[in-house]
């Protein structure tokens, strides 16, 4: 008979799983098996209740392998926890029945309390978006703010002092689909220059602080 629950880590970077693993230990009732891409579910004989799922997976994703997933743990409880992603990403996760999404930036106790909520089934299974929703507003909400891959990478390379033709070169992009991507990124943030968009995307979380 089954006496603890088990949460498995689907990440292929070993060291944030590593990481991932301390922060849970100890602050959530399971214990904590890790793998790093989808196909390695075969070696895998434990009944699992909840999944952590990186999108970004070699081999099959995140997203396409949900359903593999599914069929071997059809009770199982699914949460995204990523740090690229887009919103057509983010929803159709949710419509395949993932639970709710997390970025990597998260707070560890918002992730905590949210995996131990799942634990305990506090967090409804249907994969209607509406039903999700109104449990989890705190934590799908976030999909909200969330940017593109793209403007994630216009971003980082913008973070390093890089010219508009260094980053249309880098990306393969024209230097005018840069300066409209920046656009984007001053509206999102509610800023007027590039100086600001860092300081704004540091206090959002999507860069890290300067020591």
């Amino acid at each position: 008979m089954k006496t603890k629950k088990i949460v498995l880590l689907v990440d292929d970077h070993a060291l944030f799983r590593a990481g991932l693993r301390l922060i849970l230990e100890g602050k959530v009732d399971a214990d904590i098996i890790e793998i790093e891409k989808i196909s390695d579910v075969t070696g895998l004989d434990e009944d699992i209740d909840v999944i952590l799922l990186d999108i970004c997976l070699p081999g099959l994703n995140g997203i396409d392998g949900m359903i593999i997933l599914q069929q071997r743990w059809p009770e199982a409880r699914i949460m995204l926890l990523s740090a690229l992603s887009s919103h057509e990403e983010i929803n159709r996760a949710l419509e395949l029945g993932a639970c709710c999404f997390l970025h990597k930036n998260t707070d560890s106790t918002l992730i905590c309390n949210t995996v131990q909520s799942l634990l305990m089934s506090r967090l409804p299974i249907q994969s209607d978006r509406s039903q999700v929703q109104k449990p989890l507003s705190s934590v799908v909400t976030q999909t909200k703010n969330l940017l593109s891959i793209r403007l994630l990478e216009v971003l980082a390379l913008m973070a390093e002092g890089h010219s508009n033709k260094y980053i249309a070169d880098k990306l393969s992009l024209s230097e005018n689909t840069v300066r409209n991507h920046i656009a984007t990124l001053m509206d999102h943030f509610k800023v007027h220059n590039r100086t600001k968009i860092i300081i704004a995307a540091q206090q959002a979380g999507y860069l890290a602080r300067p020591e």
